[in-house]
């Protein structure tokens, strides 16, 4: 007893030697390691970690050090430990955990730091074994030193939605009708929205009405532009909103004019509503319209087309597959024959659903795509190749399949890509030159200007390509759950694990850049040593800086170290409407075009601002772009942060200085309330008029609850009208059931001249 009680004691005063005999030689082992929650402030932190001693008595330090230093060490000639000149906690010296072989928690608190400063730190543990275990590196950063920083880039709010909605809001994509259609002009300065409720002198009143909102000198004037026509059947499920693509600049739109009835004797009939004066287009017929820029309307399809189908109006069906940017070329997907050239296949009642044929629009004519090399007529069952990008942007190349293969359509002829079953277009280059496809699991590149067809070396288990630069030399891929870089001959890996969504390029969640350095992309693995959880976060891979080598950053990431409280996302494709049908070939600006800018969601809060507990926007911009001046990039709210419910990220200019959004927080000192688009933009911000605008009539009553599930044609009734209220009196503008009150914030400098988000 005598001899175990001094060894015992021996163990406690640390004296190796002593308990070196009581357990076998084994290094501590590091479970764990993160940052205290709620612990992080401007100048100080809490690391803490996990360590089981294994038997042996162990102490711990942890070594911290700035971003910047870490970044210097790796980047020195010859290159040193990254954690050369790392401060250590605890201060007084190494921290003691035991000797069991029990998880212990240890915690050392760090003060003195740089407020807005990004740190890297890791754990070092140590017992009599020679060498001293490390945990992987972490990082983390301290907070603003004030509570309420600017938005990045001097960013002010601006209401692009009017404050005189008669009544209604702005709902968010994927529910007005189960779609809604969100894009901002390539440039700026404009941008359209859809939304269930009617305002703004419409000429017409379908399920989904349409506004262009374009910028003025004064604020955001919106107009109305939905088509005069449809007050009739417009579809008889979720179908979306009528409009259904814009041109890149906005000065262009794509118009259905609704699906046939269903449900009356006979079981079908023509299209209700009638064609738009001056449009050309044939009575009855299932028809796209063009919007021109100057708001007049053209038929895609005309009666001298229609000579060559035998279907009558009640039996003809025809989609949108694909358009260019600018919607100057227009690939249209029907069974009928509407060119001398194309083969008709009918079923009884109308058309054969699997024997369609492709035609491209442009300039006004119709010309066959589904004609296979050698034939002269068309050959029916032909597909787009992919919802965005098997057509050139200039509308010269088409990529479609026919019979299990792949082909390309090109100046009148056609071209066999890849005529193996199961084969699958993936992307092509901007001009079509260049096709990538996945064969029995490997990557295979195609090119047009020589027609041949190149197996690329991947070791098989492809399973998607999530983008390709404009030029085609470089291709991002899936294999095995990887993401892998193909540039040249050169392959290298980028994550090892990513999320399915994030392909294939046409739809899925992923971004890249032009010049094809930049990748954007989800994933739920600790890719870059935060500990994330499993919860899904957003990754950017490229060089931080003009001639810097490419990294891997998380830019979703709770910069200050502690653990995630929700997921983040970037929006894939928008789908306008929940049918087979419906077109998903927008995907939202969420990536600048020159990789610098990111637009993202979140429901984790990592600004201080943030404390709605609610899914918000943030922008992450590089080191040294607009005002971000710290190591790894900055991070930000867009949205407000205070709202309790979701904001959702809508849309971006090219070079991100202009980045839409949907909230119910009224962030514009005469928002009365209901969801609103936003604009967040650089050096933005309105002069605030002196008083609330008016309102009259039914303008001024409480904004009723949305209907859940309305059904096309009618805004589905409530519980009742609300009682009238007095113009611009005390709660006139409050709103019932589940959504809260929204009061007139005044600035907290007391300063009203600009609306910026600074001075909320």
């Amino acid at each position: 007893m005598m001899r175990k009680g001094i060894a015992l004691v021996g163990c406690i005063a640390g004296i190796l030697s002593t308990c070196a005999g009581t357990a076998s030689a084994a290094p501590p082992a590091i479970l764990s390691v993160g940052v205290a929650e709620e612990k992080v402030t401007d100048t100080g932190v809490e690391l803490l970690g996990t360590i089981n001693p294994e038997g042996l008595p162990t102490t711990y330090r942890f070594e911290y050090l700035t971003a910047a230093a870490y970044e210097a060490n790796l980047e020195a000639d010859p290159p040193r430990d990254p954690f050369s000149g790392a401060l250590l906690a605890p201060e007084g010296g190494p921290g003691p955990v035991g000797f069991d072989t029990s998880p212990h928690e240890v915690r050392a608190p760090v003060h003195s730091l740089a407020p807005s400063t990004s740190y890297r730190f890791r754990l070092r543990a140590t017992n009599s074994v020679p060498e001293s275990v490390v945990s992987v590196e972490r990082p983390f950063a301290t907070k603003e030193s004030t509570p309420n920083p600017e938005l990045l880039d001097h960013r002010g709010w601006e209401m692009v939605s009017p404050i005189d909605k008669a009544g209604g809001a702005i709902q968010p994509p994927g529910t007005i009708f189960g779609g809604g259609v969100f894009q901002a002009a390539d440039g700026g300065e404009s941008f359209t929205y859809s939304s269930a409720d009617s305002f703004g002198g419409a000429p017409g009143a379908p399920p989904g009405s349409q506004y262009i909102a374009t910028r003025t000198g004064g604020g955001w004037t919106s107009a109305n532009i939905t088509a005069p026509l449809l007050s009739g059947s417009y579809g008889s499920e979720l179908d979306g909103v009528p409009y259904q693509l814009f041109s890149d600049d906005l000065r262009y739109g794509l118009l259905s004019n609704g699906e046939r009835c269903r449900g009356v004797e006979g079981g079908e009939c023509p299209v209700a509503n009638p064609p738009l004066p001056g449009s050309g287009a044939p009575a009855g017929y299932r028809d796209y319209y063009r919007r021109t820029a100057a708001g007049g309307f053209e038929s895609l399809l005309k009666a001298a087309e229609l000579e060559h189908t035998s279907l009558r109006p009640e039996q003809f069906e025809l989609r949108l597959v694909a358009a260019t940017p600018d919607l100057a070329h227009v690939v249209l997907s029907t069974c009928a024959a509407l060119t001398a050239d194309a083969t008709e296949v009918t079923a009884p009642g109308g058309c054969a659903p699997g024997e369609q044929n492709l035609y491209e629009w442009s300039g006004g004519t119709l010309s066959l795509i589904n004609r296979l090399p050698g034939e002269t007529t068309g050959t029916p069952g032909a597909t787009i190749a992919a919802p965005g990008g098997a057509m050139s942007n200039d509308g010269s190349r088409v990529y479609f399949t026919a019979e299990g293969d792949v082909y390309l359509s090109e100046a009148g002829t056609t071209k066999t890509v890849l005529g193996t079953p199961g084969g699958k277009f993936e992307a092509a280059a901007a001009d079509g030159s260049i096709a990538y496809l996945i064969d029995s699991g490997e990557l295979d590149r195609y090119s047009a200007t020589t027609g041949t067809l190149t197996p690329l070396a991947s070791g098989g288990g492809v399973e998607g390509v999530l983008g390709v630069s404009a030029d085609g030399s470089k291709a991002y891929y899936a294999r095995s759950g990887a993401i892998f870089l193909r540039d040249g001959s050169t392959v290298t890996e980028i994550a090892s694990s990513a999320v399915p969504g994030d392909w294939p390029a046409a739809t899925g969640t992923a971004r890249i850049t032009e010049d094809g350095r930049h990748l954007l992309f989800l994933s739920t693995a600790e890719l870059t040593g935060y500990p994330n959880e499993g919860e899904t976060e957003v990754f950017l891979y490229g060089p931080p800086s003009g001639g810097s080598a490419p990294t891997l950053a998380c830019i979703s990431c709770n910069p200050s170290g502690e653990r995630p409280r929700g997921s983040a996302t970037i929006p894939a494709a928008r789908r306008n409407g929940t049918g087979t049908d419906a077109i998903d070939s927008y995907k939202p600006r969420a990536l600048s075009a020159d990789g610098r800018r990111v637009f993202f969601e979140t429901a984790d809060s990592i600004s201080v601002q943030d404390t709605s507990g609610a899914t918000d926007v943030y922008e992450w911009e590089a080191a040294g772009e607009g005002t971000c001046a710290r190591g790894g990039g900055c991070v930000q709210l867009i949205s407000g942060g205070r709202d309790p419910q979701p904001s959702y990220f809508l849309d971006a200019d090219r070079d991100g200085g202009e980045a839409f959004f949907l909230t119910a927080g009224s962030l514009f000192p005469l928002d009365p309330g209901s969801y609103d688009v936003y604009d967040a933009r650089e050096y933005g911000g309105f002069a605030v008029p002196e008083s609330r605008i008016p309102c009259f009539a039914d303008a001024c009553q409480v904004i009723p609850e949305a209907p859940e599930d309305p059904t096309p044609g009618t805004l589905a009734g409530n519980s009742g009208n609300p009682g009238l209220t007095i113009a611009g009196g005390k709660g006139s503008q409050g709103r019932s059931g589940k959504r809260k009150h929204k009061k007139r914030r005044r600035h907290k400098s007391g300063r009203h001249s600009k609306h910026k988000g600074s001075k909320r």
